[in-house]
């Protein structure tokens, strides 16, 4: 909000500055007051729109979206529409008409040959080109340093959090070797016992050896992601209803390591546990027109305020911002019985 505030306050504040050097350069041409203040007016008010609707619709829409084509024809239509309204408008000023043009040029043979082709025709066209390209100069030299620094943050968050790791980090042998005496001490008939030992063991060498890089295979997040869920599913009783679908399905694309993890996270913390009712998980994915929809959905307990506990999807929500930006929607609905987040990324 704070920020759209802003953009608007920057738009504002052009606006009169443009219109007040504007006034001047109309004052010296018509020596009237009045019409100097219209005139002035009616060129600023349509270069204006164009600018924002260069800046705000043609620049993240298509120019971003790399639809060159389309953004190159709609911006030419943009200027012929913005010459298109000022030229009219200008000349009904002096209760004339581009239908007068003729009538105009016998009285005045060559100075209204010089203002009508020169001042309004070219000019108009000009005025709206110029301050709809410099705007559009001055968001793209924004967008860009903004690009950087948000760059040279997430490679020093990145940095840091490589630091940590190591800080923390326990001999990967130690731990395999361990698991490995802990899985042959358990009885051969405790299945259910190895198995998750097995899962466990499989959650720790992804997270250990796979998770090095900025992005992994979809296949292998998803499958971390299954593993994690039959973990809890061990510890938490009949009550417990867990569905999900689409892990399995969606391949050959790749992802930032653990940005799903947190979301799965934060449904089995906040699940509802009522002791006589379900208590409903259902995880879900898909992968259609370069769009990777996840989403989770889970019952809670009324009145629950997850506002003040939901710390892993604040960082999912900070992660996004530096690794996809302007290529995410992270959606979260609450209702007094259940609370479902939608994430969906351009791959």
């Amino acid at each position: 909000m704070n920020f759209t505030l802003r953009k608007q306050g920057y738009y504002i504040i052009f606006g009169i500055v443009f219109f007040g050097f504007w006034f001047l350069f109309k004052l010296g041409g018509l020596a009237h007051f009045g019409k100097s203040i219209i005139s002035a007016f009616i060129d600023v008010s349509v270069c204006m729109v164009s600018m924002v609707i260069t800046n705000e619709f043609l620049i993240p829409r298509l120019l971003y979206k790399t639809r060159n084509t389309q953004f190159t024809i709609f911006y030419i239509l943009l200027i012929l529409t913005g010459g298109c309204l000022i030229i009219p408008a200008q000349l009904s000023l002096f209760n004339n008409s581009i239908f007068d043009y003729q009538k105009l040029l016998i009285k005045q043979p060559q100075h209204f040959f010089y203002w009508f082709w020169s001042d309004l025709i070219l000019g108009s066209y000009f005025l709206v080109f110029f301050i709809s390209a410099t705007g559009a100069a001055i968001r793209l030299s924004f967008d860009r340093l903004t690009q950087y620094n948000k760059a040279k943050q997430l490679e020093a968050e990145k940095a840091s959090s490589e630091l940590e790791l190591l800080k923390e980090q326990i001999n990967p042998h130690f731990l395999f070797n361990a698991l490995n005496t802990i899985y042959y001490k358990i009885d051969r008939s405790n299945t259910s016992g190895r198995e998750t030992l097995q899962r466990f063991s499989s959650m720790l060498r992804y997270q250990l050896y796979d998770c090095d890089k900025p992005f992994v295979e979809i296949e292998n997040e998803l499958s971390f992601i299954k593993s994690y869920i039959e973990l809890q599913r061990e510890r938490l009783n009949k009550n417990y209803i867990i569905n999900y679908r689409g892990l399995d399905d969606v391949k050959h694309i790749t992802i930032s390591p653990f940005l799903l993890l947190p979301i799965v996270e934060n449904c089995f913390k906040h699940v509802s546990d009522y002791p006589v009712r379900e208590n409903i998980i259902t995880i879900d994915c898909i992968f259609r027109d370069s769009i990777f929809l996840f989403r989770i959905c889970n019952t809670i307990t009324p009145k629950t305020d997850l506002k003040t506990e939901g710390i892993g999807l604040v960082n999912v929500k900070r992660r996004l911002q530096l690794i996809y930006p302007e290529m995410h929607e992270l959606i979260i609905t609450e209702t007094p019985d259940t609370f479902e987040a939608i994430l969906k990324l351009t791959c």
